[in-house]
């Protein structure tokens, strides 16, 4: 994934580029089969199926769309997967193109749509499964070309419904997002597991996941002797060694992360509990079990054994009373939301996480690209976001009316398409709507100057904005005082839009008080 997206940044289409010049891989834009051999490792893969074919599309508008459209989503998703919409979904609506005379996406109408969906039913005999595949790879080009301005429909063709819903499967194929734990719920989650929690495995695996972003099997395959140190002239700092198994070019390799003290500390005692069981056993593992002899905790009844039965055993509730149903994954969101409120610079963050490396160049490698946007578009989208910015209000109203009447299963599939098709560039406060395929940003730093409308911030950034409309003030203040108005200029000129958006922000948080 990470080598795709090397790879497509290094070409940006804009309108004049041209197209016979730009590569994937070995093959060119232009060429009717794209070799997607350098992206896809997989040794068991046949060759045939590490290639895109655009030949059987004839029409040449609408093959220059499908192009656009593969090659966009090569720099966002698995490139298996976008070898399955290109050869296997999409052929079935070209085919229903040329017998009805459609020779664009452009004139597509809702009728069209809603006539291939029948037509996949009742003439194609189309699976479940297999007919929303086919429909939902339409919708999506067009959904995605309305924003990039592809010759698509301009109008909504999917005003009051949606493939999940033609083919009555929202249930089954519901996006996946793991959202974070509720605040409250994380405090009481991880105030047990310190002060209260007897079992030693539970504890630990509860603290590490909590305060690495690990995964459960990553967490399982530390061993002894896993905390190390490292030295930076005058400073040290601690970091454990874990096994990552998730990796580019299928193989495990050792992950480095930074740890604090609690983790540290959760290490030790944990060492000191499993050492006889080591011994004994002769594994080297510290999450060690006696059942059915001594082996490694298993990672798959992780959530369904030792976290439910933490819940239980603690009490600990949701708003509503209900248990909360507390999954190994929510770890890893709800530590993306910690390192967005610690002021952790997420954009350097992104640069590094996606790699497959074993240097420790932060403690948050393991995350995954889609899992910080998934962060940020629940974050920005959801119906309960409190946003600010120039665009904020337009695109508030826009979400209200695409919301209206939905529930809250299919509010979450829009908003995994939205983050899909949108681009969430996060920055320490707030995130940039700017789609940088288009080229590099006009504004330079215009985000920083909270000028810029690709900027929208949220209601949990508002600490770290007032605190900096704050020195803001007193530098401005200083700068008068000295006389220096040039530079006082510049400071005003910042100021003259960061006070509006913290305002807005303490607006906001007044009548979420209030309403509480």
């Amino acid at each position: 994934m990470a080598k795709t997206r090397l790879a497509l940044k290094s070409t940006v289409i804009e309108p004049d580029t041209d197209l016979d010049q730009v590569m994937i891989g070995s093959s060119r834009f232009s060429d009717d089969l794209w070799d997607l051999k350098p992206f896809i490792s997989a040794k068991a893969t046949k060759d045939s199926q590490k290639k895109l074919f655009f030949e059987y599309i004839t029409e040449p508008e609408m093959k220059q769309t499908v192009k656009h459209y593969a090659y966009h989503m090569l720099g966002k998703i698995k490139p298996q997967s976008v070898r399955n919409q290109i050869n296997s979904h999409l052929p079935r609506f070209i085919e229903y193109c040329s017998l009805n005379g459609i020779k664009s996406f452009v004139d597509v109408t809702q009728d069209d749509f809603l006539c291939f969906n029948i037509w996949l039913k009742d003439t194609r005999k189309m699976s479940q499964s297999g007919g929303y595949n086919c429909s939902h790879v339409v919708e999506n080009i067009i959904k995605v070309g309305q924003i990039k301005d592809w010759h698509v429909p301009k109008d909504n063709i999917f005003k009051g419904f949606t493939s999940n819903q033609l083919w009555d499967i929202k249930q089954s194929l519901k996006p996946n997002r793991t959202k974070p734990i509720p605040e409250d719920v994380f405090d009481r989650i991880l105030h047990h597991a310190v002060h209260d929690e007897t079992d030693i495995l539970t504890k630990a695996g509860i603290i590490i996941q909590s305060q690495t972003g690990l995964r459960i099997s990553e967490v399982l395959s530390i061993q002894e002797g896993c905390v190390k140190v490292m030295h930076d002239g005058d400073s040290t700092y601690d970091y454990m060694e874990a096994t990552l198994p998730k990796t580019e070019k299928g193989e495990a390799i050792i992950h480095k992360v930074f740890i604090n003290e609690m983790v540290k500390n959760v290490i030790e005692e944990l060492t000191k509990a499993t050492i006889y069981l080591r011994k004994e056993s002769g594994l080297k593992e510290l999450l060690l079990i006696r059942y059915h002899g001594i082996r490694v905790l298993n990672s798959s009844k992780w959530t369904e054994n030792r976290l439910k039965n933490f819940i239980k055993r603690w009490d600990i509730r949701d708003n509503k009373g209900v248990l909360y149903p507390l999954k190994s994954h929510q770890f890893r969101a709800t530590f993306v939301r910690e390192l967005i409120k610690q002021k952790i610079p997420i954009a350097m963050i992104m640069k590094q996480y996606a790699h497959v490396s074993i240097e420790m160049t932060a403690g948050y490698l393991t995350l995954q690209e889609e899992e910080v946007k998934e962060i940020y578009a629940d974050m920005i989208l959801s119906p309960e976001s409190k946003i600010s910015g120039l665009r904020a209000n337009e695109i508030k109203d826009q979400l209200d009316n695409l919301f209206y009447g939905k529930t809250e299963d299919e509010i979450d599939s829009l908003i995994d398409d939205l983050s899909k098709s949108m681009s969430f560039n996060p920055l320490p406060t707030g995130v940039c709507l700017y789609d940088f395929r288009r080229g590099n940003c006009t504004d330079g730093d215009g985000c920083f100057m909270y000028n810029c409308p690709n900027y929208i911030t949220e209601v949990r950034f508002y600490p770290i904005l007032k605190i900096e409309l704050d020195l803001l003030e007193k530098e401005m203040g200083r700068l008068k005082t000295l006389g220096y108005e040039r530079e006082w200029q510049k400071q005003h000129v910042k100021h003259e839009y960061l006070k509006p958006l913290v305002e807005s922000l303490e607006v906001q948080l007044h009548e979420e008080t209030s309403i509480r």
